[in-house]
């Protein structure tokens, strides 16, 4: 798989990635929020799929995709690259310096973590959070990474 990005001045991003099956899917990602999905096969020149979603819905789609949700079981080659990853729950205990901060200030000190959802008391599942997310005592993180990174992640507080 190979992803190309291209910055759209005045729109936002623009992301190609082309499949190995010869696929390629477009994604345009509005600086406004909304997200634009076209899927061609081969190498046509016309979408043969064309989806818009909401910022909220891509988020979702995305929690989906990357396993918050549903994790299938792994197998074959996709196991050992796996393997060299974790994906962890790390609760927002009282005390903690990363409470009523920003996500985004934790992510800095530990770079390779990606943090795939925050679900906070009483309230839905944050899939793919903002990065200006302010996180509360009692939210859980949903961190993915190398056992390196994430032990540091939560070193630095979290």
């Amino acid at each position: 798989m190979r992803v190309e990005e291209a910055v759209l001045p005045g729109v936002g991003h623009k992301f190609t990635v082309y499949t190995a099956r010869g696929d390629r899917v477009v994604i345009v990602i509005h600086q406004t929020g909304p997200r634009e999905v076209y899927f061609y096969r081969d190498d046509e020149d016309e979408p043969a799929a064309e989806l818009e979603l909401t910022d909220e819905e891509a988020r979702e789609i995305g929690a989906i995709l990357a396993g918050v949700i549903y994790h299938p079981e792994v197998v074959g080659d996709a196991r050992t690259r796996v393997k060299e990853l974790v994906l962890e729950w790390v609760k927002v205990e009282p005390g903690h310096p990363c409470a009523r901060r920003r996500l985004e200030d934790w992510l800095a000190q530990a770079p390779g973590v990606h943090v795939l959802g925050v679900l906070r008391e009483d309230q839905a599942l944050y899939p793919n959070p903002p990065a200006d997310l302010v996180l509360e005592v009692g939210d859980v993180l949903i961190v993915a990474g190398s056992r390196t990174a994430v032990d540091r992640f939560k070193e630095a507080g979290c």
